[in-house]
């Protein structure tokens, strides 16, 4: 499942791409917003795989928006969708890396036209790079890390401790660069300095994941911005 967030001053247009994206089961949505800046903030601790933005909005637009994140990301931002109502930026959109631009009203076919191409790029990426493991650095030797031993991944500063039954490796890497490594059909981001096993899960607990670990249950806090999209990608109603 990929994941995607939707920023739009109108809340009208938010609704409706909202509506068209939870109809596509292959996408999974993180935050929908009428908020640029408060979308902003949350793309300083996370990294969905697209972006339905709008272009002009009050504060800040999205062309500002998209310029901070190719400065963040360079190459590797997500997939950027302009949806606006005008015709004379489709230039500049597409001059600012972005993968398409959509004019409204969106109709339900022209977004999965969109999405499907996005879909059939990002399972081509995932599945070029198929590894159940990578190699992380710990005490000047590259150790060898498997997914499937992780339990969690709790973030430390500029550093992440990754915690597993037989060890605890703490590496200089950031939530959102561990967010993308990590598999996202055996991982979820459950907030904003926890990533934790599917696999490992016992339960859901109001605001807490239940983990196992160490033959005991664990409990980690469910951040509320992501409280949404965890029930979604788990199946929870």
């Amino acid at each position: 499942m990929y994941t995607c967030i939707i920023v739009d001053d109108l809340i009208e247009a938010v609704d409706l791409i909202k509506d068209h994206v939870l109809k596509i089961p292959q996408l999974s949505i993180l935050l929908s917003t009428t908020d640029a800046i408060a979308a902003l903030a949350f793309l300083d601790d996370n990294k969905p795989d697209i972006i339905f933005l709008d272009i002009e909005m009050p504060y800040l637009t999205g062309i500002e928006i998209t310029e901070n994140l190719k400065a963040k990301w360079g190459n590797n931002m997500p997939k950027i969708v302009f949806t606006t109502g005008r015709t004379d930026y489709a230039i500049s959109g597409y001059e600012h890396g972005v993968f398409d631009y959509i004019l409204k009203p969106i109709t339900f076919a022209r977004l999965k036209k969109c999405t499907d191409r996005i879909i059939d790029e990002l399972d081509k990426r995932n599945n070029a790079t198929d590894k159940d493991f990578f190699f992380a650095e710990d005490e000047g030797k590259k150790v060898k890390i498997n997914f499937d031993d992780i339990v969690f991944v709790k973030a430390e500063g500029n550093y992440v401790d990754l915690v597993s039954t037989e060890f605890r490796i703490t590496i200089y890497k950031s939530m959102n660069t561990m967010q993308v490594q990590l598999p996202c059909d055996k991982f979820i981001r459950v907030h904003k300095s926890y990533i934790v096993s599917i696999a490992k899960m016992q339960a859901v607990n109001g605001n807490d994941i239940m983990l196992k670990f160490n033959n005991e249950v664990i409990s980690i806090p469910i951040g509320l911005t992501y409280k949404e999209n965890v029930l979604q990608q788990l199946g929870i109603s």
